[in-house]
């Protein structure tokens, strides 16, 4: 099924298996890098070492950058009708540790050890 959307999306004109496997992990299980490496070790019996998934990266960025961004503005198009107006696509989130709270920055609440106490910003 994630194979067929990965296809459909074009993503397959890149011709490596590692690509695949780090796609289809991706929206499969959004997680690091470190977590993707069990799941497919886990879920797929595939071995891969951190260093060469980082080293992958790099070479993604230098190498298909452009190609990738090109697959994905076209696919967006062709889902949307041709109508695109602005793309936002979160892709990080901002985590800190304090020891003392203050107005801006609050403990989490797994330190706090109760989750109604957490306030959202």
């Amino acid at each position: 099924m994630l194979g067929k959307l990965f296809n459909e999306i074009g993503f397959n004109a890149i011709k490596d298996e590692l690509f695949r496997h780090l796609v289809i992990t991706r929206l499969v299980y959004p997680v690091s890098k470190l977590k993707t490496i069990d799941y497919l070790y886990k879920y797929k019996n595939i071995i891969i070492e951190k260093d060469k998934i980082y080293r992958y990266l790099d070479k993604l960025n230098n190498k298909y950058k452009k190609q990738l961004q090109q697959i994905s503005y076209h696919h967006t198009l062709s889902i949307l009708n041709n109508n695109i107006s602005v793309v936002f696509y979160y892709v990080t989130t901002l985590y800190f540790e304090i020891e003392d709270e203050d107005d801006l920055r609050e403990q989490d609440f797994q330190r706090k050890g109760n989750i109604n106490n957490h306030k959202l910003c």
